[in-house]
């Protein structure tokens, strides 16, 4: 479940610049020489292992297609590879939000999990950070805090919403059972005037998205490392090298 809280600081420093880049590029690029280091639990999980083959086979597949059919293709893939999980049952915390790669070895995760899946396996895939934003929104009936990912063509364009409660791609004005409240990118805060948006502010501190980088960085040192040196632990990607 989502638990946002808002603080704006005078000034943020450009924390998390190729941070997606260093991250997921190093566990798809660096070949079969080493592996994502994982609890012990999940080294024995053929499933881990199948589900981030997957996802390497979607990236390499999907490097070449427009735009809109990478949206598809990774809104699809995530929708149904990943089954919906409170992080309570998950991750035994309130409000968790995991690294992609950790979301691949659960297999399970909450919206917010989802939406930070999809939006950094497009950034990997070469869609402009400019046109992707996380969205914090509610559902009209229930009120329950949700988050999606925001697709902007162009400034200015409507935008269109990737989500883990349906497998169609639609526009932003056509989903009227959820409410935007705001939205985030890598440095910026924004509130919505209509379909439009409207800086407020830099990201200060959204729960757990400090520490979701930090933690990321952790996996790239740790990825660089076991590169370096050919440590083969953890989830093998040599058990998932593809024939490319």
């Amino acid at each position: 479940m989502i638990k946002l809280h808002i603080l704006i600081p005078k000034s943020i420093k450009r924390q998390l610049k190729n941070f997606f880049a260093c991250v997921l590029g190093w566990s798809i690029m660096c070949g079969s020489a080493f592996a994502i280091p994982l609890s012990q639990d999940l080294q024995q999980s053929q499933a881990s292992v199948q589900r981030v083959s997957d996802w390497r086979t979607l990236v390499f597949e999907s490097t070449h297609l427009s735009d809109r059919e990478k949206l598809r293709r990774v809104n699809a893939f995530f929708n149904r590879t990943i089954r919906y999980g409170e992080d309570t049952d998950v991750w035994s915390q309130a409000d968790y939000w995991a690294s992609p790669l950790e979301t691949l070895e659960k297999g399970r995760g909450d919206c917010e999990d989802f939406a930070l899946a999809k939006y950094f396996t497009l950034r990997l895939l070469g869609i402009p950070e400019d046109s992707l934003r996380l969205v914090y929104a509610t559902q009209a009936k229930t009120r329950q805090a949700h988050m999606v990912l925001g697709y902007w063509a162009d400034a200015g364009t409507e935008p269109v919403l990737l989500d883990n409660l349906e497998d169609g791609i639609r526009s932003f004005v056509q989903r009227n059972d959820l409410k935007a409240e705001f939205a985030f990118d890598e440095l910026n805060l924004y509130n919505f005037d209509h379909a439009a948006l409207q800086r407020v502010g830099s990201v200060g501190q959204l729960p757990n998205w400090l520490a979701l980088v930090q933690r990321t960085r952790r996996e790239a040192s740790d990825l660089a490392n076991a590169a370096a040196s050919g440590t083969q632990s953890g989830l093998l990607l040599s058990a998932v090298s593809l024939e490319h």
